[in-house]
């Protein structure tokens, strides 16, 4: 109850003062793509944000990601909390007027968090998590949540072993002919369009210029084949939203 007390308190106004508080000691810029992972190549136009992180010398940080219009997307402060004793991060997001859509503060050593979602400053709903407790998602400021989960429902959940999956492609991928006469290799990144249902409605390659045509093809056939299917996420309004997923085929030969 004290982390949720000190949650409601302090949310909306930490925010704005922890730049102040920061000594610059070191600053890193990483290029990311639109799934806000590294980019390897910047030849393909995968290169949407930049992330800025400065390290102080009291060994908090600040890390915050910009689009390539210069409109700060997020913003994430890390730092000890000595009077409750445990790593905190206090995460903020905006949209692209620049307007404060959530703010988070988590429990970095357990995971723990309380994550309050907003429109026009007005609080639509949130999302906690205490350790070796329940997902609990609250419309509003109401007290009762409306859902209760072992997983994440704002997180798109795959309704299927990953055992199950590994097995399939260990049994039906096959490495196409034409790629291994020719010493073709690499790893082709599919993006999955799941709709409200957890369906399937579209299956694209990421990274089709940088790979060999039929690598690409034997790729998109096998996961048809599989034909995987997924528990949609929740928006902050609690209704199932569509979204996308990302899978890694990698083809190497011994």
């Amino acid at each position: 109850m004290v982390f949720k007390c000190k949650v409601l308190i302090s949310l909306f106004f930490y925010t704005s003062l922890v730049t102040q508080s920061l000594i610059a000691q070191e600053r890193v810029i990483i290029k990311l793509d639109g799934g806000m992972t590294p980019v390897l190549n910047e030849n393909f136009g995968t290169h949407k944000y930049n992330q800025i992180i400065t390290t102080g010398t009291d060994s908090s940080s600040i890390s915050k990601i910009y689009d390539l219009k210069n409109r700060l997307f997020s913003q994430t402060k890390e730092k000890y909390n000595e009077e409750l004793g445990y790593n905190e991060a206090i995460i903020s997001k905006y949209d692209t007027l620049q307007n404060l859509i959530s703010s988070e503060i988590k429990n970095v050593d357990n995971g723990s968090f309380v994550r309050v979602f907003l429109d026009e400053e007005k609080v639509v709903s949130r999302l906690e998590y205490f350790s070796g407790q329940v997902y609990k998602f609250y419309l509003g400021e109401s007290e009762t949540p409306t859902i209760e989960s072992e997983k994440n429902p704002m997180v798109l959940q795959a309704n299927y072993e990953m055992s199950e999956y590994n097995r399939f492609l260990a049994q039906n991928l096959k490495y196409p002919q034409q790629a291994r006469e020719r010493k073709e290799m690499g790893t082709v990144l599919l993006k999955l369009d799941i709709n409200e249902a957890g369906e399937v409605s579209e299956i694209s390659c990421l990274n089709k210029n940088e790979l060999y045509k039929p690598l690409i093809n034997e790729a998109i056939r096998v996961v048809k084949a599989f034909n995987p299917s997924f528990i949609a996420p929740i928006d902050i309004y609690g209704n199932k939203t569509s979204t996308m997923a990302r899978v890694p085929i990698r083809f190497k030969l011994s």
